[in-house]
């Protein structure tokens, strides 16, 4: 298993969040309209769950949910949420994707939700492959494989640069401004680096903490291109002029 780049942001990941996220989950255009041709009790497995937020708003949309993340930190973060939320935690696995069906059994869900610029954490066109190809095996024929990512294009683009969330989220008295830099190198295809840098304020005290995460970039026709390669038919890139994200869908062959 690769080294767990998320496991000391699970704590304070929540912050990046508002209370309206946290209840809703990813909300993107593309896969709320993936959502919306599931039948109600579908079996779908949110394969990058983060601390849980989607897998629960997922269950809050009367799915049949089941979980997994790579990161030991998230996905313990997740079973406390689903716990919090009366939901068995151990719906939820610690799984790197290609390990996945040593989990699972094969073409049981009717869903897969890689939501999150997860797919991001492959490094390359093999590894994208390996997972996608695991994603696959899990399917039922005709099941459909939901991946949302960054335009990476428009990211290298706009450069190194430092992004600020509006507005300051506060719980339980502690204030946070959630700030992100990305490090984009000259070359298209080098990995990035998307520093996640919450800064808690304290009175006229403030206390920056950091967690870097590497990413590596490609195209959308590459994602296309890809989930081809791995066995998917039914591609379609779900693209909004100016918006840095997409969503791409595809469907496991009949």
């Amino acid at each position: 298993m690769a080294p767990d780049q998320y496991g000391s942001l699970a704590a304070d990941y929540h912050w990046f969040f508002d209370d309206v996220d946290l209840f809703l989950g990813c909300d993107t255009p593309g896969v709320r309209a993936a959502m919306s041709t599931l039948n109600p009790g579908a079996h779908v497995l949110d394969a990058a769950c983060g601390i849980g937020i989607d897998a629960a708003a997922l269950l809050r949309r009367g799915f049949d949910v089941l979980a997994s993340d790579a990161s030991e930190g998230m996905a313990a973060a997740a079973r406390t949420r689903l716990r919090e939320s009366d939901v068995d935690p151990a719906k939820i696995v610690t799984s790197d994707w290609v390990d996945l069906p040593k989990h699972f059994e094969e073409a049981v869900f009717d869903a897969i939700f890689c939501i999150g610029n997860s797919i991001a954490h492959t490094p390359d066109a093999t590894s994208m492959i390996d997972a996608l190809e695991a994603f696959r095996s899990l399917l039922v024929p005709g099941g459909m494989l939901v991946v949302d990512s960054h335009d990476w294009n428009a990211i290298y683009a706009a450069g190194s640069q430092v992004m600020i969330e509006p507005g300051i989220v506060e719980r339980d008295g502690i204030r946070c401004v959630r700030t992100y830099s990305w490090h984009i190198p000259d070359g298209f295809g080098a990995p990035c680096v998307l520093e996640i840098a919450p800064i808690f304020l304290d009175g006229d005290r403030a206390e920056l903490r950091s967690y870097p995460v590497t990413m590596w970039p490609f195209t959308r026709s590459d994602l296309k291109r890809r989930m081809v390669v791995a066995g998917f038919e039914s591609v379609a890139l779900d693209v909004i002029p100016g918006d840095d994200r997409y969503t791409a869908v595809a469907r496991r062959p009949m």
